[in-house]
């Protein structure tokens, strides 16, 4: 069956309700409780219903309300983030609050195989994974990079590549397993944030881009598809099964070692103190942040509706004079800091403003900049 609509005042008034009826020694609300308490009673995540309605069947018994099961959902991920769905449940059963504000009467927690069922709605898409389960191991690492810089690209000319392509093929939406989401954060988020004026001007947004790794393993899982091992061979070419495919290892700049999980990308609001994300995107851990941000500033472009992205402020990883040509053919200006590492040193042409923008935060007189002869100069 179809889920039925409950407003966010019905969620308000069972609140209440359950407060008042369970208010007494054995049940408390301590202190650190009262912030997600407020958070929750403020928080209309009623909209999940309509969004995903259509995507359940006719038939069936009727099903659990899809906000109370994202609240339970945004609710574990505050609290237990480190726990799994099952004892997640066993959690809200030993802790009344947490069904309680999740939506969900005392003695009736849905579940693991509700929350996986819904989970299939959020996603859209038949398969769990982006990449294939089954491929090849990969025989070496990444290469590490420079003291406090983030590893190179793998193959020489991938950003400005991609970015021919990208250019060629921006009007061709592609839809994605994320859209669901984002279409629910924005409409329902993002679009609450610009109302309070939290991510700036609208009109002309200011954004970041950056990345940063997201450890989910201490090494890649796999298991052998072939029987090569019990034959003598110790090492083959078949293809492995592998339980986290879209995971990979990365180098970690800022802690200057390597890791295997993933990489976030986020473009986030810069106009504003609060530096809220616009475009959370996990990337794999090897993926470069120059790639990352091409990939991810298109499908943004592409599904942003609440205002008109008129800066990208990037660090020096972004440093690419494809970076620049995209930016400007996406209408907007791009502030990145330049790469003093760089063998290449491209001037802008003259009236050519794809370099025109580029800004360095060195000090004056640096030896190294004094070296490559004026290299943070900005063209006219």
């Amino acid at each position: 069956m179809k889920p039925v609509f409950i407003p966010h005042l019905c969620y308000q008034q069972f609140l209440l309700e359950n407060f008042r009826r369970l208010s007494g020694p054995a049940f408390v609300i301590i202190n650190k409780d009262w912030p997600l308490v407020t958070k929750f009673w403020m928080t209309d995540l009623s909209a999940i219903t309509p969004l995903l309605q259509d995507f359940y069947s006719n038939r069936g018994p009727e099903p659990r309300d899809p906000a109370c099961l994202f609240r339970s959902l945004l609710l574990f991920i505050m609290t237990n983030p480190t726990i799994g769905i099952t004892e997640w449940i066993n959690e809200m059963k030993r802790t009344p609050l947490y069904a309680i504000l999740s939506g969900f009467e005392i003695g009736d927690v849905p579940g693991v195989g509700t929350f996986y069922d819904f989970f299939k709605q959020l996603w859209a898409s038949g398969n769990k994974h982006l990449r294939p389960q089954h491929r090849k191991r990969r025989k070496s690492k990444p290469k590490k990079g420079k003291k406090g810089e983030k590893a190179p690209t793998t193959t020489p000319g991938r950003v400005a590549r991609l970015v021919d392509w990208m250019m060629r093929h921006t009007a061709k939406k592609t839809a994605l397993p994320t859209d669901r989401l984002f279409h629910f954060f924005q409409d329902n988020i993002l679009s609450v944030s610009a109302r309070l004026g939290l991510l700036g001007d609208c009109s002309a947004l200011s954004a970041s881009g950056d990345g940063t790794p997201i450890v989910t393993a201490a090494y890649s899982r796999s298991k052998s598809t072939c029987d090569c091992r019990a034959q003598g061979l110790a090492e083959c070419s078949h293809p492995r099964l592998y339980s986290q495919p879209d995971c990979d290892s990365g180098w970690d700049s800022s802690r200057e070692k390597y890791f295997q999980g993933f990489h976030l990308y986020m473009i986030s609001a810069a106009d504003s103190k609060h530096d809220l994300p616009l475009y959370p995107k996990l990337q794999p851990a090897s993926r470069h942040d120059a790639v990352s941000l091409v990939l991810s500033s298109v499908e943004f472009k592409q599904r942003f509706t609440l205002g008109t992205m008129d800066k990208m402020i990037l660090d020096a990883a972004h440093d690419a004079e494809s970076i620049y040509v995209l930016l400007e053919h996406q209408g907007m200006e791009p502030f990145i800091d330049l790469n003093v590492r760089s063998k290449k040193n491209t001037p802008a042409k003259e009236g050519d403003s794809n370099l025109a923008y580029r800004h360095s935060h060195l000090p004056e007189g640096d030896p190294y900049e004094t070296k490559r002869n004026g290299h943070k100069t900005l063209s006219p």
